[in-house]
């Protein structure tokens, strides 16, 4: 991640931006020296003193501009508008002190340079459409007010040109700049969405090592469970040897076992909730009667209305005690998981393999009918009973329907 951020695209534009605007500045600052000398030879200046203060203003201002380029990020904007200004106010006022010969032979005699470059410095520095135009629009002016220090030369399709040249080159530095900014903000973004792509991968294997941690400390108390108190309880409750002779301590033992049974899941998800809980007591009366039942719980939500839960209390047993009475099985798999939905769905499952039944030719009885089924609709919830002769059978209980 370091990596990825360690390459900034935007600082590495602005360095760029402050680069070719000092650079430009810098070479038009040389073009007007070379204009002065060409001028100077050529006796233009009909006005020394207004020349004079023209170039000082220009050559102190630059002295102020360029530290003030090469240092802040961004640039003020009101350090570009004085750049307009200067720039705009010189170019309009050189003319008027240079004769018209000057004016007509001189390569600069209107800072035309720097006007180009002060329109670049404003579209490159803010990347606007509205401010590069309304430099331009002041240079403009700038540059019709000069072209009337000399009505001999005055020509619109010049001036025009002059212009155009100006306002293409700036267009094209601000379309440049902000394609580019565009561009870093998209690799920004991209940046972005890998190192939180990254983050998510991480988090969840994080969570993977969690759960796997918890399972393996699951698997262990469940070990040690199941060969210390689970296996004596299960032998005092058992008939052979073992079994306590009183019966009623059979019981005990056996309802025991199957709490300890139930509340010691072996899957990494299985956390003890209100509906495993009622689920572990749903099976305690058949576990007296001798069945066991291995429970499986997963993703269970927290809490469920109380109607609810009930329901699914009294259906599990009743499904249990058929298992118990006519199933032939001493075995029986209690199931309850929900999906991961915004609003879940669970889902209970009694599956045995006992002796099973044909449900064409042996009608549901009553429990089935109104114990299990009934009950789970008179709260929304729906119930599946599927058997086969000889291969066991499976009640589904879901909620919501």
């Amino acid at each position: 991640m370091d990596l990825l951020r360690g390459v900034d695209l935007h600082q590495r534009i602005q360095a760029i931006t402050t680069g070719v605007i000092l650079l430009s500045r810098v070479g038009t600052l040389v073009m007007v020296g070379l204009s002065i000398v060409a001028l100077a030879r050529l006796d233009g200046y009909t006005n020394k003193p207004l020349a004079t203060a023209t170039y000082l203003t220009v050559a102190v201002w630059s002295v102020v501009f360029l530290p003030v380029v090469a240092r802040r990020d961004p640039i003020p904007r009101p350090v570009l508008a004085i750049d307009v200004a200067v720039t705009s106010a010189a170019a309009a006022v050189l003319p008027w002190s240079l004769t018209e010969e000057a004016f007509a032979t001189a390569a600069v005699p209107d800072f035309e340079p720097v006007g180009v470059s002060t329109a670049v410095a404003v579209a490159l520095a803010t990347a606007s459409w509205w401010a590069t135009a309304a430099g331009g629009l002041a240079l403009a002016v700038a540059y019709f007010v000069a072209q009337l220090a000399s009505p001999a030369y005055f020509e619109v399709a010049s001036t025009a040109n002059i212009i155009g040249w100006q306002v293409v080159t700036a267009a094209c530095c601000c379309l440049f700049i902000r394609r580019l900014r565009a561009v870093a903000d998209a690799v920004d973004l991209a940046t972005d969405q890998v190192i939180a792509a990254r983050e998510r991968v991480a988090a969840r294997r994080s969570q993977d090592e969690e759960r796997m941690r918890h399972f393996q400390e699951q698997l262990l108390r469940h070990r040690a469970l199941h060969d210390g108190p689970l296996r004596l309880l299960t032998a005092i409750a058992g008939q052979g040897p073992a079994g306590h002779p009183d019966p009623r301590v059979r019981g005990q033992a056996a309802i025991s076992a199957n709490v300890l049974r139930g509340t010691t899941p072996d899957d990494p998800d299985g956390t003890l909730t209100e509906l495993s809980l009622a689920l572990i007591e749903a099976g305690n009366d058949s576990a007296a009667q001798g069945l066991r039942v291995e429970y499986h719980f997963a993703n269970l939500p927290d809490t469920l209305p109380s109607e609810v839960l009930h329901a699914f209390r009294q259906a599990a047993a009743e499904a249990l005690a058929n298992v118990a009475r006519h199933a032939g099985s001493s075995r029986v798999r209690l199931t309850a998981l929900s999906d991961r939905q915004a609003v879940p769905t669970v889902t209970v499952a009694v599956v045995d393999q006992g002796k099973g039944f044909d449900p064409e030719t042996t009608p549901f009885g009553y429990g089935i009918r109104h114990s299990i089924t009934a009950r789970m609709h008179e709260v929304g919830g729906a119930a599946g009973v599927d058997s086969h002769p000889g291969q066991g059978t499976r009640v589904d209980l879901r909620w919501p329907a």
